[in-house]
């Protein structure tokens, strides 16, 4: 499978599907339910990633580009967080950028600069509502108990970044609004 990727055929495959694949056979709920945790997060953490590599260099709000570097920053330390859950749990997560990522990416990036802070915004609130979401049922699931730990400990921060987002994004008014 690896041989496939290192190639680089025609064919892209996804890191998500590799991780997915690599977790089979799934005979137990519980470590099922922990490998699309990890897997989800990892996703998450990479899309933050990219779309603030790209923020930094569109936006035109010094706010905007400041808010981009920190969650671009944040992102990358939970991404080598879950690399280490992951080798310590025997669990495969993504290793590069998930193709949903690159779509996310692909679509902020086709925005016009004029309109791109507040479709950045727009894409930040809803990742984060959607891994807020995410977490909360690893924390309520019966989830390995080093797994939910560290997504409690997440989570406090996903909601300050979400309120700061937000905040932000009223800034911008009806624009981010059409958007959506």
């Amino acid at each position: 499978m690896f041989a496939m990727i290192g190639c680089g055929g025609d064919q892209q495959i996804d890191s998500k599907e590799i991780a997915t694949d690599l977790n089979k056979p799934k005979n137990d709920i519980a470590k099922e339910q922990d490998e699309r945790f990890l897997v989800g997060a990892a996703e998450f953490d990479y899309e933050q990633i990219m779309i603030g590599k790209l923020a930094q260099q569109r936006a035109s709000s010094t706010e905007v580009k400041e808010l981009a570097k920190i969650l671009e920053e944040t992102h990358r330390t939970s991404r080598s967080e879950l690399g280490s859950m992951g080798i310590m749990k025997s669990i495969a997560v993504p290793s590069t950028p998930t193709k949903a990522a690159h779509l996310a990416y692909d679509k902020l990036n086709e925005v016009a600069m004029e309109d791109f802070d507040a479709a950045y915004l727009n894409r930040v609130v809803a990742s984060h509502n959607d891994a807020i979401m995410l977490f909360e049922e690893c924390i309520r699931s019966n989830n390995d108990a080093d797994i939910r730990t560290w997504a409690i400990g997440k989570l406090p921060d996903l909601r300050m970044y979400l309120t700061q987002v937000t905040e932000l994004d009223s800034q911008f008014g009806p624009l981010s609004e059409l958007i959506r």
